[in-house]
């Protein structure tokens, strides 16, 4: 994995769901000159203001649009007057080192243009739901594969918005693999088949076994298993309703199962994760 690959993870990157301040309030976004921010509403819309070094610009921001934050600017989001209606943003913060993969294949130009350029409101419906898909993945556990193929296709989005589809050699393309792990995650409780992840991904099925493992070097199986287990063990250490609910809630369809799938990845048994977890808490 290069130096630029180890960056696109969930510990790198922020998604995340951020609600509307309290009245006259403001939510202030500083971005340093590591990052790249962009935020969309979710629902209602919001006043941006960005300062350009010697006076507040601010537009109206609805659903269906964005605001690119580049490195080193200020933005600050409150309601819209005078109503002052509620919103919720959903917020997405990229390394900037993740450009550096486009600056080596040929796209610098492109890249120096992307950071060096605030986007107070853009009319980008795709750019938009793929920010909310990323958040909800983000809130639902979904593993670092996810997160490394989103920040690769928003970064392709931004930069190259008419370009975005590319198909990666041999697997899936960005936007196949995230609409199949939000399939998943939307439907975790379900008994999924490979031919409604092949359905998804708009592929047959036999391709879309090779092209899954060959986008993610895990099986589709291994994939869902893998997010199941992550949801699991982040309602076991949250919540307090009964383990043979969290695992019909996970997808597991017997505690038995449950517990045997969930001792092969984690090392112990549900129980014992949960009580580790409460006790953890407590220190």
């Amino acid at each position: 994995m290069t130096a630029v690959d180890e960056v696109l993870s969930w510990k790198s990157m922020t998604a995340e769901r951020q609600a509307a301040p309290v009245g006259r309030k403001s939510l202030l976004y500083r971005v340093s000159d590591e990052w790249l921010a962009i935020i969309t509403p979710l629902s209602g819309a919001c006043q941006v203001e960005c300062w350009d070094g010697s006076c507040w610009q601010h537009s109206t921001v609805m659903q269906g649009e964005v605001c690119r934050i580049a490195p080193g600017s200020l933005v600050r989001v409150r309601r819209v007057p005078p109503r002052n209606s509620p919103f919720e943003l959903g917020y997405v913060r990229l390394p900037t080192g993740i450009f550096e993969r486009f600056a080596r294949t040929g796209c610098a130009d492109a890249v120096q243009e992307i950071l060096a350029l605030n986007a107070l409101r853009s009319l980008d419906t795709h750019l938009a739901s793929v920010l909310s898909a990323l958040v909800r993945a983000k809130e639902n556990g979904a593993g670092d594969y996810y997160a490394y193929s989103a920040s690769l296709y928003l970064v392709t989005c931004l930069i190259s918005p008419h370009t975005a589809e590319p198909q990666s050699a041999g697997g899936l393309s960005p936007a196949q693999l995230l609409t199949v792990v939000d399939y998943m995650k939307d439907n975790l409780q379900e008994n999924i088949t490979l031919d409604q992840l092949a359905g998804a991904a708009g592929v047959s099925r036999y391709h879309f076994l090779r092209q899954f493992s060959e986008s993610t070097g895990e099986t589709p199986l291994q994939y869902l298993t893998r997010m199941r287990v992550s949801t699991a063990r982040h309602l076991l250490a949250v919540d307090a309703e009964p383990i043979s609910q969290v695992g019909r809630r996970c997808g597991f369809q017997t505690p038995e199962n449950f517990a045997r799938v969930f001792r092969k990845w984690v090392g112990c048994s549900p129980s014992q994760y949960r009580k580790r977890a409460q006790e953890n808490a407590g220190d």
